[in-house]
């Protein structure tokens, strides 16, 4: 069966436009769940082709977009006026999405800064979601990247130019795969800009937020992270998975992986994507998540 992909937008309740993607089977097909992937900072949503190809395989609509200010989508570069932004623009495309296929049991995957809204979407709406898969999810703020001192001088800077780039993202820290590394760095739709003084404080916010708030989690989740993560603490996963109250809760750890797990070089990279299909394919049925639970 042909994978089909179609793009789009919608306009969010800011009156931005939004751009979107679906990957689902050609022609008159029936999906058994809705799979919503939330991208991480400065990339966008097409970086998910192959995560999204093998859950369609397995009967998910897969569909995403890019974060306000991101990729495709309007919106000054990497800025935002309150996190809140990304939740209620997930909320309503998941919202359009559930009204198009009814009684269909929908999961969220959330990457890097796009785990954190995950995380946030989870605790606004505890039984939204069938189940959430984290990847590299930003829970903990870097030691190295935000010491107290530049969380204080980034405050500062906020209040008074919040567009001020205050941090570079290292890219070769987002994969092993060289191929991987040289793709991000040539993509123009990529923010290869400095991430910014507002954004940096809404990010800060959302960690500490989510941290205060674990023991209301309850809900099912896979929490996969890289040991050797120079981008976000490998200690936000551990920490997370120790301190929140879900039964069903997986913690898997990949000994020398790098930020974007799923992106990891051949073998690696498809041990990920096939943890992350065999972790949703075993909850898509409401009697097997009974098994579970």
């Amino acid at each position: 069966m042909a994978i089909a992909k179609e793009s789009g937008y919608f306009t969010n309740s800011d009156d931005t436009k939004i751009f979107t993607h679906v990957w689902k089977i050609e022609g008159d097909w029936k999906p058994k769940a809705l799979v919503f992937i939330a991208h991480g900072v400065a990339e966008h949503c097409l970086w998910y082709t192959k995560v999204a190809e093998i859950l369609v395989n397995i009967g998910c609509l897969v569909f995403s977009h890019d974060h306000v200010g991101h990729g495709q989508s309007e919106g000054d570069r990497v800025h935002i006026e309150t996190f809140s932004t990304y939740i209620s623009d997930v909320f309503q495309h998941c919202d359009k999405k559930r009204d198009e296929y009814p009684g269909l049991p929908l999961f969220m995957i959330g990457h890097s800064m796009g785990g954190a809204i995950a995380v946030m979407c989870g605790l606004e709406r505890a039984k939204y979601f069938e189940g959430i898969v984290l990847i590299a999810a930003a829970i903990v703020a870097s030691p190295e990247a935000l010491s107290p001192f530049r969380q204080y001088m980034g405050k500062w800077v906020a209040r008074i130019c919040p567009q001020f780039p205050v941090m570079c993202l290292d890219n070769s820290g987002v994969s092993r795969d060289a191929a991987a590394v040289e793709r991000y760095k040539n993509d123009p739709l990529v923010w290869h800009g400095g991430l910014k003084a507002k954004w940096g404080l809404c990010m800060l916010d959302a960690m500490n937020r989510i941290q205060e708030n674990f023991e209301q989690i309850e809900w099912p989740v896979l929490i996969l992270h890289g040991d050797t993560d120079k981008i976000v603490d490998v200690s936000g996963a551990t920490l997370m998975n120790e301190k929140i109250r879900s039964k069903d809760k997986t913690l898997k750890v990949y000994t020398g992986f790098y930020h974007q797990l799923h992106s990891e070089p051949g073998e690696d990279g498809e041990r990920v994507r096939q943890d992350i299909k065999e972790w949703i394919e075993q909850r898509m049925s409401p009697v097997v998540q009974s098994e579970i639970n």
